[in-house]
């Protein structure tokens, strides 16, 4: 089975080597580099190309919500994990809306953390649904300034079953819950929100929801 690469990110050395040595017992990851703060984490990111990130908030100098946003507008196809000490909901609607793919405390277990990476890895987005839908009414506040002036034409591919399903998705539903919604089939949605993130050029669900929202193919 091939393991998914992954990078920590954390300004404490020995938070980092107590993840790398909780990670090196799980045969589903391989740690391929660390960084102390946001700046070098972009750095080693362009060089190690990690599928998945573990990135802390509090770091000195470029903190964790700066460095996610920058590395998926550098990287899109690198999934970011926030993992940190603060259970704080305006952070976790900041971590999403910069891009993050999940955010757990670091209090976490080996088995939940091993999951989600992989989770996260295969573009899944592990985000509690109403926070998930906060940071996406967030974005919708910011209106027009958010939206970028180029529009891929994949765009216009955009089947009405498929348009029908990212409303949803945007709402933070699962592929279940969409499902329900729709009556469809949970594999059938499944292929759809495939097909959506494709179009969109998008790494996750979640940047597919942030970048239809700034296209204007949400509201």
């Amino acid at each position: 089975m091939e393991r998914v690469t992954v990078l920590l990110v954390d300004d404490h050395t020995v938070a980092r080597e107590g993840l790398r040595a909780m990670l090196d017992t799980d045969n589903r990851v391989e740690v391929v580099g660390e960084a102390a703060n946001g700046s070098e984490a972009l750095q080693r990111a362009a060089e190690t190309r990690p599928q998945v990130v573990l990135m802390d908030i509090r770091m000195p100098g470029m903190d964790g919500i700066e460095a996610t946003r920058r590395l998926k507008a550098e990287h899109p196809t690198t999934a970011v994990i926030i993992l940190t000490s603060y259970d704080d909901k305006p952070l976790v609607v900041e971590a999403v809306a910069a891009g993050a793919a999940g955010y757990l405390l670091k209090d976490v277990s080996r088995d939940l953390l091993g999951h989600t990476i992989e989770a996260a890895a295969e573009g899944r987005t592990l985000i509690q649904s109403d926070l998930f839908f906060q940071a996406i009414s967030h974005l919708r506040g910011l209106g027009s300034a958010a939206r970028p002036s180029a529009r891929p034409a994949e765009i216009d591919e955009l089947t009405v079953r498929e348009q029908a399903i990212l409303q949803i998705l945007a709402e933070g539903q699962t592929n279940k819950e969409i499902g329900d919604t729709l009556a469809l089939a949970e594999v059938t949605v499944k292929k759809h929100v495939q097909s959506i993130i494709a179009k969109l050029g998008a790494s996750d669900r979640t940047q597919a929801a942030i970048s239809a929202l700034r296209l204007g193919l949400i509201h």
